[in-house]
């Protein structure tokens, strides 16, 4: 096969002879005077030589595997920040207790004072997200500090953030939602039955631990959310945002962080043996970039049962909640190398 190749591209570079005549599209004979240089190269482009076959290795078409490429569509605005999430939020705080059935997150340490912390609860409703609209129910569990978080390839690169505020819970309201949270940045969410009520000139969070949707699953209700939208429907979606505040997000623990971060290694800080156990595993770390178009200050009631972990003492709400409506949030990827 290859000295037949080898002869029929030297066959290309031979005199031409008027022995020799290319085949033509048509069956009869047409006499032609003799060829020249120009003509015979035009005659050779036109002859076109059978394919033939492939000896290398057959290829086959691959199934992706990498989950981070089928959930979760790149639909961020700035090649910095591929995700992004619009909306509206908002905020309630409470005072929480923090007993010893608190399992504190890992490689992070939960301050209180006086037996107590700041948590409460956060609600979320997404119009804009990388998997569709949804919304998100997060139940803050305190205040934390020095988060060792790993900024490089390997144990050495770890640093240490300030303060910020760590979720216990995650639930959300579609399970494609789950999926990309769980799959895409590690973040341990649940599906969950969200209910939200327009009506009520008040917002009043009336979730209970004991609350059971129609699926077996967690329910959460909120009223008077009407007053979560603070920009009316006739105001243009594409109002302008303010902000573009920066925060450091650690996913595997739902804790967001101030932006400082500060040098160190976990090495450096004096643990117990159960602790250096614990803290082995540097959180990984991902940028966020938050800006909104109007924010307030609203009250909210939270129903709280007897029969509730939240009861007696367990959380005191102060009675107010945050509320930014217009929200734009952008995620980084995940930190490795210079910040």
């Amino acid at each position: 096969i290859a000295t037949t190749i080898c002869c029929c591209l030297a066959s290309q570079h031979l005199p031409r002879t008027n022995a020799f005549q290319p085949p033509r599209s048509s069956g009869n004979a047409i006499s032609s005077p003799p060829l020249t240089s120009a003509a015979s190269s035009s005659s050779l482009q036109a002859f076109k030589w059978p394919t033939l076959p492939s000896f290398t290795t057959p290829t086959f078409p691959q199934t992706n595997t990498d989950k981070k490429s089928i959930v979760g569509e790149r639909n961020g605005l700035d090649a910095n920040y591929p995700w992004r999430f619009e909306g509206r939020f908002i905020f309630r705080p409470s005072l929480v207790r923090v007993s010893e059935d608190v399992q504190p997150p890992s490689s992070a340490t939960l301050l209180s004072l006086f037996g107590y912390s700041l948590g409460g609860s956060v609600v979320l409703e997404y119009d804009v997200s990388p998997v569709g609209p949804y919304t998100e129910y997060v139940t803050m569990g305190g205040v934390v500090g020095l988060g060792q978080v790993d900024v490089g390839d390997n144990a050495v690169d770890g640093r240490t953030l300030g303060v910020g505020q760590w979720g216990t819970n995650l639930y959300v309201s579609t399970q494609v939602a789950e999926d990309v949270c769980q799959n895409v940045w590690g973040v341990p969410a649940q599906v969950a039955d969200i209910e939200f009520v327009e009506e009520g000139n008040t917002l009043i969070d009336g979730s209970d631990d004991g609350d059971v949707g129609s699926r077996g699953q967690r329910k959460f209700q909120l009223s008077g959310w009407d007053n979560a939208r603070i920009l009316s429907n006739d105001v243009d979606t594409n109002s302008k945002r303010y902000g573009g505040i920066p925060i450091y997000w650690t996913p595997t623990i739902k804790a967001l962080w101030a932006p400082l971060l500060f040098p160190g290694k976990v090495g450096e800080k004096i643990m117990t043996t159960e602790e250096k156990d614990q803290q082995q595993q540097l959180l990984p770390l991902h940028k966020l970039r938050l800006s909104a178009s109007a924010l307030r200050l609203k009250r909210c009631k939270r129903m709280i049962s007897s029969s509730s972990t939240a009861g007696e003492g367990g959380e005191i709400p102060l009675g107010l909640t945050l509320v930014v409506d217009n929200v734009l949030i952008e995620i980084g990827e995940r930190v490795a190398g210079n910040l």
